[in-house]
């Protein structure tokens, strides 16, 4: 992938060595950066919300010395401005305390601590800066600083700093209170913690602010956001001489007693995505007609389930097609997941979802030495079942807990959830930005295997398939919210119409990139 077309996602770490790069590397004074940062977010203020009167939370670090900065340009503005210097006067040094002197001296008013008595400022605030916190910030707020970020998630229009306060900057991570920010200023570059969630879903909109650092001193990103040029680039469109078995023939296993419907959804899902024929295998007792008439329903061997009666069969379709999806409604019966076992020997790129993800167990170094494309599609529970972690601790440590996945199983993983993540056993990550919470519904996720397995099926290394079809399965679903229906009433057959659209839009470069949500959701 290009990675000049990707957004680059910044660790604290790293925005150190940019910082160090600039000051002791090149010269550039501490004191001017902080006056270009402030300055910067002052703009966006004044053109986003045009205030009357403002309230500044500043912290004792650096990220307060920015506040000063706001405060000073605002009130230059001719906006009527309050500060609460939350560390109180001698609590600040360098940069930062020049900066609140020249406030003092202005006559801007500013208050220590947090105002704890002081609502009626607060309530008819305009907006609300929080400049608590900086991208260094690691574990839970407590004392003052906890107090001063509860006082803010009260006001109606909330700013922040470079980061929301509360959020991990180098992992998105939030382990105590936190900023509810309507808008985030990123100085210079995004921050992990700006798109991975649970501290993603609490940035707002981000708008990354230049502050005066040369691209010279820039370093390697912790992790990319995936925009529309990127994955466009990956896209490889039918030809006038191509055929329906030259673009991507695609065999679905999946399906058991009442439950045939996932394995026709991500069939139907690889053919809107552009795969040439799609087989959708399924058991002799349970097999019918699919739903969608361009779909093959191939009945192999086996009552209501895929067991070793289904081996030789599915072996001998998998041989014939260029990529293969596996777990969709396959049901957890412990002959079916032994089939499943035995089906990873196989040298067919595949996709493995749900159920064939439960026959895994917690060993992903079951996928280990492969040799060929594998892309594991989990949401936090399936992958917490990976990993013999709780569901819940997946969800607090996204980033970390997908990439140690995908080492292990020496494969491509993609989180599915908001703001899902595509990870390779180098370490790589990507952030999908596209989605919305209609896809918070039952069959989805079954539509995201057929569009990712798809391109493993035109012939895209694994971890391309995943972030193209991630961000295309998030794009159909933004156009469907937009013109045919809403976040609440989206179900999974809704975006057939919209993939073909979406990868259209990729190809004539008509998405920005922009969305009305700022992350996607949860998939299924």
């Amino acid at each position: 992938m290009d990675e000049s077309l990707l957004m680059g996602l910044y660790a604290a770490a790293s925005m150190r060595a940019v910082d160090a790069a600039a000051i002791d590397g090149l010269g550039i004074p501490g004191g001017h950066l902080m006056e270009r940062a402030g300055a910067a977010v002052a703009d966006e203020i004044l053109e986003r919300f045009d205030p009357e009167s403002v309230v500044v939370y500043a912290g004792k670090g650096n990220n307060g010395g920015d506040g000063f900065v706001v405060a000073r340009e605002l009130f230059n503005a001719g906006c009527d401005v309050v500060v609460y210097a939350i560390a109180g006067r001698a609590g600040y040094k360098g940069d930062a305390l020049l900066n609140l002197k020249i406030l003092d001296q202005m006559g801007v008013e500013v208050r220590e601590g947090i105002g704890e008595d002081d609502d009626l400022t607060l309530e008819l605030a305009d907006v609300v800066v929080d400049a608590i916190f900086g991208t260094g910030f690691t574990g839970a707020a407590k004392g003052v600083e906890a107090a001063a970020i509860e006082r803010i998630d009260q006001a109606a229009a909330v700013v922040s700093i470079d980061i929301a306060s509360g959020v991990g900057a180098s992992t998105g991570t939030v382990h105590g209170p936190v900023v509810e920010a309507d808008l985030t200023v990123a100085l210079h570059a995004a921050k992990v913690g700006h798109f991975v969630t649970p501290g993603g879903a609490f940035s707002g909109e981000v708008v990354i602010a230049p502050i005066g650092i040369p691209p010279i001193c820039d370093r390697e990103p912790e992790a990319w956001l995936l925009t529309a040029a990127a994955v466009a680039d990956l896209i490889r469109p039918k030809g006038s001489l191509d055929h329906k078995r030259s673009v991507g023939t695609v065999t679905v296993v999946g399906g058991s007693r009442g439950m045939t419907g996932a394995a026709n959804l991500t069939a139907m899902a690889a053919l809107r995505a552009g795969a040439g024929t799609v087989h959708c295998l399924q058991p002799l007792g349970i097999a019918g007609p699919s739903p969608f008439v361009e779909v093959i329903t191939v009945p192999v061997p086996g009552d209501d389930r895929f067991a070793a009666a289904s081996l030789a069969a599915v072996k001998e379709e998998a041989a014939r097609f260029r990529a293969m999806a596996v777990g969709p409604g396959l049901g957890r019966a412990a002959d079916t997941q032994k089939f499943v076992r035995s089906l990873l020997a196989e040298d067919v790129p595949l996709l493995i979802d749900a159920d064939g993800l439960y026959a895994l167990g917690d060993k992903p170094e079951l996928l280990a030495g492969r040799g060929v494309p594998t892309v594991l599609t989990p949401h936090e529970g399936e992958l917490g079942r990976l990993l013999g972690l709780p569901a819940e601790e997946v969800a607090a440590g996204r980033l970390e807990c997908v990439r140690s996945a995908a080492k292990r199983g020496d494969v491509t993983v993609v989180l599915k959830g908001e703001a899902s993540i595509v990870a390779d056993p180098s370490g790589a990550a990507y952030v999908i930005p596209t989605g919305n919470p209609g896809l918070a519904t039952p069959g989805t996720g079954d539509v995201l295997s057929g569009v990712i397995v798809a391109q493993l099926a035109k012939g895209l290394p694994a971890t391309e398939a995943a972030c193209l079809g991630g961000y295309v399965h998030g794009l159909a679903a933004d156009l469907a919210v937009a013109t045919r229906t809403s976040t609440e009433g989206l179900i999974a057959s809704d975006l057939f119409d919209f993939l073909p659209l979406a990868v259209e839009r990729l190809l004539l470069g008509e998405d920005d990139d922009g969305h009305d949500d700022e992350h996607s959701h949860d998939h299924d």
